[in-house]
């Protein structure tokens, strides 16, 4: 008896250990583990800090699930590049469209108690306010399922927050579009349940559904909601952040490398982008959605779970995008606000998941580390691809351009043999031939398929469902508005847009934040694309302080000093409190002085 107290005793002594030195072997294989989107056979894995550095990401969040439990979380680098200071376990990010989920889970917790209803117009929910009615909604009325799924034709793509000093709007002038709401008016532009159209719009009435039909403000809600229940010590819908948790938020930085003006913004839009929080608390959140779908929640029900974890349209769900991987379901979601990027990803029955967050936006970082935990831990549907010769037959028939969007298109070209893909803009990315059709980019977890579809030929996304996105061939003759711009003709170019923003207004890809983001993501491999479509921002939306102002950090970048100097007056005509202008005036002014 004396022998087997002493063998328990020993095992239970160095059982920890064991264990504490396996954890300890796992972490540095994440961190010397990164991966392209997709891995190929030969690819070496590169360091955490090496790609922190080639992206310049100051800090990130990790926290690894697995078997339903948080087995660790840790943070690298800075919470704030300009003053220096160190993440750690208390740092706040921002989790933009990450708050969608989290949000949903509440508006679905008031489904099962009999507050709302997945499948009734909105309109008999909403008490302060009503979505219009108009030709659309005559047809068939918009349901919080429409909302949570994307599929309510409700416009607004997404929103750009609002920097600090700046007034921020009540949620009904963001649903208006008025006051000093800095986003277009939340309509119904295409009939509900018609198909699947990304939309923080329809979040936005969402959030304000669920005040009215309990009387509480929206972030107080999901405090007591979510927030309490988990134990998520470090997370707030609170919009600014109150002291106690400033002190802890991170500063963010742009994708061209310049910090946030003022740090953050400020995201009245609550449920579409509005959380601030750290992996470890998303990670508790996301735990409470893998035992909810294996019934072991308290917060809500196994078949409301499976629900909203059930795509509607485009492999989306009420909240969660949903991926098949292997033999495996996924569900998942990404996030991006100004400076700040974020990814959740959970098997949806092993209680494996992964939550990262940086302060920047360099999502492409984010599928790095998600890679290095997939294959570290050895998750079903991450396989190592292999290469194959592409059929001479297919390079010369896939040749061509295919329309991408309303206003720019998807050129495909070849040469010695390989095939690449571009956007107007960006540089040319090799189409790796895997085998029965598929293509796939070393950049990006989207496969590519082409097929002939009544006689015209198509490039596809295959979504994480397994369905497509189809991208149709364009006549040589059908030349789009960015297609025009990229070949140096203006005029004709702004004339394509002025009437593409005329007819549809609505159409993300000429909204004011999809032009910025595409002119400031553009500035590293194109400068001189970057300039022209950042120009035709300021000629379309001429009186935003913040069109003036990436154009002025465009020619800044390009080394144009004397016109940067201009733009940024420029944008300081619109709003003289404009701070990156502010400062980019004074810098620049002070180095000209300096060199004479």
């Amino acid at each position: 008896m004396n022998h087997f107290r002493i063998l328990v005793l020993f095992l239970s002594l160095i059982t920890p250990s064991i264990w504490a030195d396996q954890l300890g072997k796992q972490i540095k294989a994440v961190e010397n583990g990164l991966l392209p989107a997709n891995v190929f056979k030969g690819d070496k894995p590169w360091t955490l800090h090496e790609r922190m550095k080639n992206y310049g990401v100051p800090g990130v969040g990790i926290a690894v699930i697995q078997d339903h439990k948080v087995v660790w979380f840790k943070t690298y680098g800075l919470a704030d590049r300009e003053t220096g200071k160190i993440a750690n376990n208390k740092t706040l990010f921002q989790a933009g469209s990450v708050s969608k989920p989290f949000a949903a889970f509440g508006a679905l917790q008031l489904v099962e108690a009999g507050k709302l209803s997945l499948d009734a117009d909105v309109n008999s929910f909403l008490k302060s306010w009503k979505l219009p009615n108009n030709k659309f909604t005559a047809q068939a009325k918009v349901t919080l399922r429409h909302l949570l799924s994307h599929t309510g034709g409700v416009s607004v793509h997404g929103f750009g927050g609002y920097a600090e000093g700046k007034k921020v709007p009540t949620v009904l002038q963001v649903l208006e579009g008025s006051g000093p709401a800095n986003s277009s008016p939340v309509r119904v532009d295409k009939l509900p349940g018609e198909g699947f159209r990304y939309s923080g719009g329809g979040y936005t009435i969402a959030q304000l559904m669920m005040s009215d039909v309990t009387g509480k403000q929206f972030d107080d809600l999901l405090n007591e909601m979510l927030i309490k229940p988990l134990r998520m010590m470090q997370s707030t819908y609170n919009q600014p952040l109150p002291p106690n948790l400033l002190k802890h938020a991170a500063a963010g930085v742009l994708p061209d490398g310049v910090a946030v003006p003022g740090k953050r913004h400020i995201y009245p839009e609550m449920a579409a982008a509005g959380l601030w929080t750290t992996a470890n608390d998303l990670a508790l959140f996301t735990i409470e959605m893998q035992k909810a779908l294996n019934g072991e929640s308290q917060l809500i029900s196994k078949s409301m779970a499976e629900t909203m974890a059930t795509p509607v349209d485009a492999g989306y769900g009420l909240g969660w995008g949903i991926s098949k991987r292997g033999g495996s379901s996924y569900f998942s979601h990404g996030g991006w606000d100004e400076g700040f990027s974020s990814q959740l990803t959970s098997h949806m029955n092993n209680g494996d998941g992964v939550v990262v967050m940086i302060n920047s936006n360099h999502p492409a970082f984010i599928n790095e580390v998600v890679n290095a935990v997939a294959h570290t831990y050895s998750w079903d549907g991450y396989a190592v691809n292999e290469i194959l010769a592409i059929p001479e037959e297919l390079i010369s028939k896939y040749t061509g351009r295919y329309r991408y969007n309303a206003s720019s298109s998807i050129s495909i070209t070849h040469q010695q043999g390989k095939l690449f893909m571009r956007y107007a803009g960006e540089k040319a990315n090799e189409l790796l031939y895997t085998g029965d059709g598929l293509f796939m980019r070393r950049e990006r977890t989207t496969p590519i398929i082409f097929t002939n579809n009544d006689d015209a030929l198509q490039l596809n996304f295959v979504l994480g469902d397994g369905t497509y996105r189809p991208h149709i061939r364009l006549d040589k003759n059908v030349h789009l508005a960015a297609d025009i711009l990229e070949k140096g003709i203006y005029a004709d170019a702004l004339t394509v847009y002025e009437k593409l923003l005329t007819e549809s207004p609505s159409e993300a890809s000429v909204s004011e934040g999809y032009l910025n983001n595409t002119g400031l993501s553009s500035m590293k491999d194109n400068s001189v694309y970057a300039i022209k479509i950042l120009t035709m921002n300021t000629d379309l939306y001429p009186d935003s302080a913040n069109t003036w102002d990436s154009l002025a950090l465009a020619y800044q970048e390009s080394g144009n000093i004397d016109k940067a100097i201009e733009h940024y007056h420029n944008a300081l005509k619109r709003d003289p409190k404009f701070a990156s202008a502010l400062k980019g005036v004074a810098d620049l002014e002070n180095k000209k002085a300096q060199s004479k």
